[in-house]
């Protein structure tokens, strides 16, 4: 067996997990430091004794989430269709604030001065209208070469041209032109990065692509360095990795990296202890993501928003991201009403209680007031917290409140917890789901620790911790399978459509996957589904629906899967009524072997008690058990606290846990669904 690591940067600690030739796991976890994030890496290494380089890892990272997040890049130049060059401008006719009146649009990742027009149309069809000819090229070259003369810094181009996807012969020709003129510049051309249609998507998505292909290259060639070897993987957004050469040159591929690797370690879990259906509530330092399994597959995505107004047509993993974490700050606002995030202390300085200059109390430092957190073991005892600090920020805090200490941290904790499960409902909302109906996975530094109270105000009555929670997206890391996936703009409709040239595009498309993954490795015994997403006519947004079986007589089914899918979203179908083809997507992955990978060691400490508010009032003695001294099939009542190196898991009276047999937690909360 291979060395096998798994890595999570993300922004408050970076988690290891490696599985060792002898099939034993060792985990390791460190802060994070973001200005070079191959020190924490180096970091951890030291920490898991691994003296030679990994035979595989995968890291997922938020390095090109940040980047955009934060408009930390080059210069970016957009060349489009002579009059279209304003499309990044224009975006979408919506709102993210509804009713904040000094709400201002978000401004694209790149100047308007810095947008080019080239002559020459292809048409709806993909048939050539107008050609380019040399004297546009010419002239592009010129504008070009006058553009990058105003400005000496780093400079990027993004090129999307109006049905490339359909036909890319004039992108492929502006491209040429491009590079021949600044061949030390990176270019993204729309037709590699996102062969969709709706220009003001694709032209988004081929924009972010550029302005993080610089960034990302540097990290993957530091963390190379770190890692000690040439190729190694990245996480994917749609939950697959990688080859880092590959993820240099499709960095849009990585927009949602960080968070994918939760929401497969996840589902990996709660397979384990028989549970196919659940939401993931992944809980870290800096914020909180919400996923949805069901029947054992991670709903996926078509596109995301990077940030609001950033929309980004990659497949990813389907994640609702807030500002709730450890280290997210409790603040007033000029109403004097108490808020919680998004503003997160993160790793520099980090909560209060770090002792790191941090002055603004956090979640983690109103989970140490209450007692809920040990002073003496917080990452197993590797890091003391300082409680007196803690203590005396949320006495500030208390006095502008008029209330003591700890009833404004409860307060504190009692406002993110519904943030969190307003969270859980929109993802619910949006697929037509009642959540009392899935048990909660709870992961990440803080997530058990916020759990049930979160499940309570859904009505979940389930809630599944997995053993170093923690470590669980790098975990997801660790298991995540090599994965492809090709998207294609297929546009036709039901009443004039020919099944056997429909299969037949889905078949091609297939192939093309199969064979994008051979290049990376051995596809014997890969998975390959393929998908179509679909609407009704004059609908303006689809629904993606699995093909099933390779005949013409897919297309009958399919059509039979779109009505139920569309019913069970939105209510209503119809039939009869014609429907559109609009995209094809072709996945292909070949899972990796994961028997027996999950029991993770952790340090024998006796067990003990003491005082902990978990509810208004007074303090009450809590009995405390580290996790290791927990046998499989044990079960306990609550209220307690089990602790362990890199989590800490809350139940309530009433409460009862359990240790299934895989090692994870199964906490149930008394009352029916």
């Amino acid at each position: 067996m291979a060395n096998r690591l798994g890595i999570d940067t993300g922004g408050t600690f970076c988690d290891f997990v490696l599985l060792d030739e002898q099939g034993s796991i060792r985990r390791a976890k460190v802060p994070s430091t973001p200005s070079d994030p191959s020190v924490a890496i180096r970091e951890g290494l030291r920490q898991l004794g691994l003296d030679e380089a990994p035979d595989q890892a995968t890291v997922g990272t938020t390095i090109a989430t940040n980047a955009v997040i934060e408009r930390r890049g080059p210069r970016v130049i957009y060349v489009g269709n002579e009059d279209f060059t304003d499309v990044p401008f224009i975006g979408r006719l919506d709102k993210e604030r509804l009713y904040d009146l000094h709400w201002k649009k978000p401004r694209p990742l790149l100047s308007r001065g810095d947008c080019l027009g080239v002559s020459g149309r292809i048409g709806h069809h993909g048939d050539e209208i107008d050609g380019v000819g040399p004297a546009a090229l010419e002239k592009l070259e010129a504008d070009l070469a006058e553009l990058v003369a105003k400005d000496q810094g780093d400079v990027v181009i993004a090129i999307c041209l109006l049905f490339s996807y359909l036909n890319p012969e004039h992108e492929r020709e502006v491209a040429e032109t491009v590079r021949r003129l600044l061949p030390d510049a990176a270019v993204s051309v729309s037709h590699e990065v996102s062969p969709v249609w709706r220009e003001y998507e694709r032209a988004s998505t081929t924009i972010a692509d550029a302005f993080v292909k610089p960034v990302v290259g540097e990290y993957v060639e530091r963390v190379g360095e770190a890692l000690g070897v040439e190729n190694w993987n990245l996480l994917a957004s749609n939950g697959g990795f990688l080859r880092s050469t590959a993820a240099e040159s499709r960095p849009a591929q990585l927009l949602l990296s960080g968070l994918a690797g939760g929401v497969t370690g996840a589902r990996h879990f709660a397979h384990a202890a028989g549970f196919d259906s659940v939401f993931t509530l992944d809980m870290g330092g800096t914020s909180c993501d919400i996923g949805l399994i069901q029947d054992g597959v991670e709903q996926y995505e078509p596109e995301f928003d990077v940030a609001f107004g950033i929309p980004a047509t990659v497949p990813c993993v389907s994640v609702q991201t807030i500002g709730a974490g450890g280290g997210s700050i409790a603040w007033i606002d000029k109403g004097g009403m108490l808020r919680v995030g998004p503003r997160s202390a993160g790793a520099e300085p980090g909560p209060v209680a770090y002792g790191r200059g941090g002055l603004d109390p956090t979640i983690t430092d109103a989970n140490l007031v209450l007692g809920r957190l040990s002073p003496e073991y917080f990452l197993g005892g590797a890091m003391k917290l300082d409680l007196e600090a803690a203590l005396a920020a949320y006495e500030s805090l208390g006095d502008q409140l008029g209330m003591e200490a700890r009833q404004a941290a409860l307060a504190t904790l009692m406002i993110a917890d519904e943030e969190m499960a307003n969270a859980v409902r929109l993802v619910a909302v949006d697929y037509g789901l009642d959540p009392r109906e899935f048990a909660l996975v709870a992961f990440g530094g803080a997530g058990p620790l916020q759990a049930r109270s979160v499940a309570a105000r859904l009505g979940i009555t389930t809630i599944l911790v997995p053993p170093a929670p923690g470590l669980c997206s790098a975990f997801g890391s660790l298991i995540a399978p090599p994965r492809v996936d090709r998207v294609r703009t297929y546009y036709a409709n039901s009443e004039t459509l020919d099944p056997d040239e429909f299969i037949a595009a889905v078949a091609q498309l297939a192939d093309e996957a199969v064979a994008e993954l051979s290049r990376s490795v051995d596809t014997e015994g890969a998975e390959l589904e393929s998908f179509a997403s679909l609407r009704y006519l004059g609908q303006n947004f689809e629904l993606e629906v699995e093909i099933v079986g390779g005949s013409a007589g897919s297309w009958d089914a399919l059509l039979e899967s779109f009505a139920v899918e569309h019913e069970r979203q939105y209510g209503f179908s119809l039939p009869g009524e014609p429907v559109e083809v609009v995209n094809l997507r072709a996945t292909v992955r070949k899972p990796q072997a994961t028997d027996d990978a999950t029991s993770f060691p952790d340090e024998d400490v006796p067990n003990e008690s003491r005082r902990v508010w978990l509810g208004p009032g007074e303090a009450s003695d809590v009995k405390v058990y580290r996790r290791s001294q927990l046998a499989p099939d044990e079960e306990l009542e609550g209220p307690l606290i089990i602790e362990e190196t890199d989590s800490t898991t809350i139940a309530f009276a009433g409460d009862r846990v359990r240790v299934d047999e895989s090692g994870v937690l199964v906490l149930t909360i008394p009352g029916e669904r």
